[in-house]
C-alpha cells in the first residue's frame, strides 16, 4: 500500500492529541507524506488551525474533537477516519497529568486513575476499537516515556507506571499482525526538545541543568514514529529514545 520511500498517499491516518506538541510535528510529517490525517484532540480551535496550516502546503487533514477517554467518543473519530479511506496508521500520542499538583499515594484515588486513564486505559480502548479499522498491513503506534523504563523515582508514579503498562502492551502484543490485526510497536521518548521542556529545563537548579540528559529533538521522535509507521517488520518494536541515545529494547 506504501512506497519504500514511506509514501502515504491514498491512505488515512489517525493521530490522538494531534493538534499540538509532538503530535502537531507527527501530524503534519504524515500529510506532507501524502496521508489524510485525522486530527483527534480536545482543543478544537488548535485543531483548526493546524488543518489549515497542514491546508496551505497542500496537505490534507481534519479535526475531530474528541476525548480519548471517551469511549464514544474514539469509537466516532475511527468510524469517520476509516470512512475517509484505508485507516493505515493510528498514532495514540494523547497522554500527561496536567493538573496535579501532587500524586500517588498523596492524592484521592480519582485522581490518579484519571492519569491511569488516559494514558493507559484510553490508548488501550483505542486499539480495540481501531484494530477491525486498521488495513491491512497498517501500523497502530504508541507513544509512551521512558518515565516507564526507568527504576529511579519519579514525581508521578501514576504516570510512569502508565507509560510502563504501554512498553509492555505493545511486547505483549508482538504478533498480533500475525494472528488478525495491525502491527504494534511504541517509541519511548526521553524529554522532548518540545517549548514546554525547554522552559522546565530553564527553570532548573544549575547542577540539575548540567545533570539533565540532553533534550530529545522532536524530528528525531517524528522520524522514528514514521518509521514504524512504515517499515512492515516493526510489529513489537519498541525503540527508546534518551538523550544521545537509540536503543531498541525489544
Amino acid at each position: 500500500m506504501i512506497s519504500d520511500a514511506g509514501d502515504l498517499r491514498d491512505t488515512v491516518s489517525l493521530v490522538t492529541g494531534g493538534a499540538s506538541g509532538l503530535g502537531e510535528a507527527v501530524s503534519s510529517e504524515l500529510a506532507a507524506r501524502g496521508a489524510h490525517v485525522v486530527l483527534l484532540d480536545p482543543d478544537a480551535a488548535t485543531a483548526e488551525e493546524l488543518v489549515g496550516r497542514i491546508a496551505a502546503t497542500g496537505g490534507s487533514a481534519q479535526a475531530v474533537v474528541a476525548d480519548v477517554r471517551d469511549p464514544d467518543q474514539l469509537a466516532s473519530a475511527v468510524d469517520l477516519a476509516a470512512a475517509r479511506g484505508p485507516l493505515f496508521a493510528v498514532i495514540s500520542n494523547a497522554g500527561g497529568w496536567d493538573g496535579l499538583e501532587s500524586h500517588y499515594p498523596d492524592v484521592e484515588p480519582a485522581d490518579w486513575m484519571a492519569v491511569l486513564d488516559l494514558n493507559l486505559m484510553a490508548p488501550m480502548r483505542l486499539l480495540q476499537v481501531a484494530r477491525p479499522a486498521i488495513a491491512e498491513g497498517g501500523a497502530f503506534v504508541h507513544v509512551s516515556s521512558v518515565a516507564g523504563v526507568e527504576t529511579t523515582p519519579y514525581a508521578s508514579p501514576e504516570y510512569a507506571v502508565a507509560k510502563a503498562g504501554i512498553v509492555r502492551l505493545t511486547t505483549a502484543l508482538g504478533d498480533l499482525d500475525q494472528r488478525s490485526g495491525p502491527r504494534v510497536s511504541c517509541v519511548v521518548p526521553g524529554w522532548i526538545a518540545l517549548p514546554r521542556a525547554r522552559q522546565q529545563l530553564a527553570e532548573l537548579d544549575p547542577e540539575d541543568r548540567i545533570s539533565a540528559p540532553p533534550l530529545v529533538p522532536v524530528g528525531q521522535v517524528v522520524d522514528e514514529i514514521v518509521r514504524l509507521v512504515v517499515d512492515p517488520s516493526s510489529g513489537g518494536e519498541v525503540v527508546v529514545l534518551d538523550g544521545d541515545e537509540r536503543r531498541p529494547i525489544s
